[in-house]
């Protein structure tokens, strides 16, 4: 299957999609030097020019009037899965999920409509595909976790990107991406 690409969407929506995931980072009181870098990362995939890098960057904070507001473009735009497992992969990118992370997340998983199941399953692919490397990801657990995800994508008609975060490592991201 080949996936969509993100960067086809408006600029706008791009710059909002990432600023939702730039307050996810900095939720906890704290932007390390991983979640900058998962941030870059991104905004490089969604090929955002300077000015709206650094707009991402800049804006700091969302009410969740506005957050409902931008999750709402999203949905409609069909990004809102991909914008969970972004979020989600935001969030375990400093290796763990604290509270205020996990409200939002939860929050976000209730605009969605995700069943605590399938919340609580995608939290474990994005935990078990952070610190994959490029050896061990023949695991039977891990194998395990990327099929439940996997089965329940496609039993959903979940719309995913190419731009999306499988996996914080980038030749793992690749490999998950491979089997769609």
């Amino acid at each position: 299957m080949r996936l969509p690409d993100i960067t086809n969407k408006k600029v706008k929506l791009r710059v909002q999609y990432l600023s939702l995931i730039g307050h996810m980072a900095k939720i906890d009181g704290k932007f390390d030097k991983t979640e900058k870098s998962l941030l870059n990362k991104m905004m490089t995939r969604f090929k955002l020019s300077e000015r709206s890098k650094k707009q991402v960057c800049e804006t700091s904070t969302f009410s969740d009037k506005q957050i409902k507001e931008v999750f709402n473009d999203l949905k409609e735009n069909r990004l809102h899965y991909s914008f969970i497992l972004d979020l989600i992969a935001m969030a375990t990118a400093d290796g763990v999920i604290l509270e205020p992370e996990r409200l939002m997340l939860s929050h976000i998983s209730r605009l969605i409509g995700l069943k605590h199941e399938e919340f609580h399953n995608l939290i474990n692919f994005a935990q078990a595909t952070s610190n994959l490397n490029d050896d061990n990801h023949n695991d039977p657990m891990f194998q395990y976790v990327i099929e439940m995800f996997f089965k329940w994508a496609r039993k959903k008609n979940v719309r995913l990107y190419k731009q999306t975060t499988f996996a914080i490592n980038d030749k793992v991201d690749k490999l998950l991406k491979a089997d769609l």
